[in-house]
């Protein structure tokens, strides 16, 4: 348990030291973002996840090549983890929020390391979150 809550400190201890309340503020509407996505979407088709990563990666200026790449690689990556069919669309879309996080944490400076410890700190919060509910 000590190790999981280290984790879950080195990460604070990350986002404290290199964001501003901006930042922070920021990472908590990307969460908000994701959240309601799931909410809306709590057991979606494949193609309505590929059209919300196809818009939001639009929006942001990607090129098409890199979308049918983006998506490409997380068809693949769900499959190397053994997911069916069924849990896929719902795979892809927590890839999509973990992208936005690592991308604005990457904007910010901090190393893959860092972005590895917080990423990990926050996968380990909403499990304990959601085992308390």
């Amino acid at each position: 348990m000590t190790q999981k809550s280290d984790v879950k400190e080195q990460a604070k201890d990350i986002l404290e030291e290199t964001l501003d309340r901006e930042a922070v503020i920021v990472l908590a509407r990307i969460s908000e973002e994701m959240k309601l996505l799931f909410q809306a979407h709590p057991e979606p088709a494949m193609a309505k996840v590929k059209e919300i990563v196809t818009g939001f990666f639009l929006e942001n200026g990607k090129s098409e090549q890199f979308i049918d790449d983006w998506i490409h690689t997380s068809e693949e990556y769900s499959r190397a983890r053994g997911l069916g069919e069924q849990h896929q669309p719902k795979a892809m879309l927590s890839d999509l929020g973990v992208f936005r996080f690592m991308s604005f944490l990457r904007d910010k400076g901090l190393t893959d390391d860092q972005i590895s410890i917080v990423l990990t700190g926050a996968v380990q919060q909403a499990a304990s979150e959601q085992a308390s509910q």
